[in-house]
């Protein structure tokens, strides 16, 4: 089977161009409002909890690893306390034509929305554009352009929840998953600070305990267990560096039994120990 197609001019007009990029941790010198009215569209991510208000609305908690999408000339404003530290990543752009109309829909009627992202698709990306900027190496400009264009694509394509409330699905490819697997890891996430084992995937599939191992591993490429562990240690991440959980705290919000439970499963999946990742990811950022 061959796959592929091919694209007319038309469909290649650029209509959205990237302005900055920027990501990293910031310390509050003071404790106030800080007030942001942009030229440009913005999509950032703040990778720790943060009160905020958007024109003259009322404040509110926004979790950690929500994205959030403003258009331009809106207030928003983030509160700051001296002596913290808060990481943020954020992009500004400008958009004209079917992508203006896009972003202007996705955002109606209140000039912004906010984005769920389990998979840290939208924060990941942010980063990336950031350090490509960053390090400006050759071909550095047409590198970041493309991902923001691909990660504007995501954007788009997210699926509404609720009044100015998105969802950026699992598998923005857009490539069919098996139901089994959609259906399971669904289960583990809703669950995911519970105990899990195999055969609680197969009783919430009405299937024997071989039968659902047998089809998931042959539909996905790796044993329902694995997939358990690796979405726990993808909620890990986000809990250790993100929120600045300890290790103990970690594991107890994961359902582990203890935390040397949970490091060993780390460690035997990522490679290096919960502490050794957080230090890793602190001195990248």
């Amino acid at each position: 089977m061959r796959v592929g197609g091919y694209l007319d001019r038309s469909d290649q007009k650029l209509s959205a161009w990237l302005h900055s990029a920027n990501s990293g941790p910031t310390p509050f010198l003071q404790t106030r409002w800080w007030v942001s009215c942009w030229d440009w569209w913005v999509l950032d991510v703040a990778h720790a909890g943060q009160l905020q208000r958007i024109e003259n609305g009322e404040a509110f908690r926004r979790a950690p690893g929500l994205a959030a999408l403003y258009r331009p000339k809106l207030r928003f404003e983030e509160w700051q306390d001296a002596g913290r530290t808060i990481h943020e990543s954020w992009i500004l752009f400008s958009a004209t034509g079917e992508a203006r109309a896009a972003l202007e829909s996705i955002t109606s009627p209140g000039g912004y929305c906010h984005i769920e992202d389990a998979d840290a698709l939208i924060a990941d990306g942010l980063r990336s554009i950031s350090e490509t900027l960053f390090h400006r190496k050759a071909g550095f400009q047409w590198q970041a352009q493309a991902m923001f264009l691909g990660l504007l694509a995501a954007v788009i394509a997210s699926q509404p929840l609720a009044p100015a409330r998105r969802i950026v699905p699992s598998n923005p490819s857009g490539v069919q998953r098996p139901r089994l697997i959609e259906e399971a890891e669904a289960f583990i996430r809703s669950r995911i600070d519970q105990p899990l084992s195999v055969e609680d995937l197969a009783r919430h599939a009405g299937q024997s305990l071989s039968s659902f191992a047998h089809r998931y591993r042959k539909a996905a490429g790796e044993s329902p267990y694995r997939t358990i562990v690796r979405l726990k240690m993808e909620a890990a991440k986000r809990l250790l560096v993100q929120e600045s959980k300890s290790v103990k705290e970690t594991a107890d919000q994961l359902g582990f039994s203890s935390e040397f439970h949970f490091s060993r499963c780390f460690k035997r999946l990522e490679g290096l120990s919960p502490s050794a990742h957080v230090k890793a990811m602190t001195i990248k950022q």
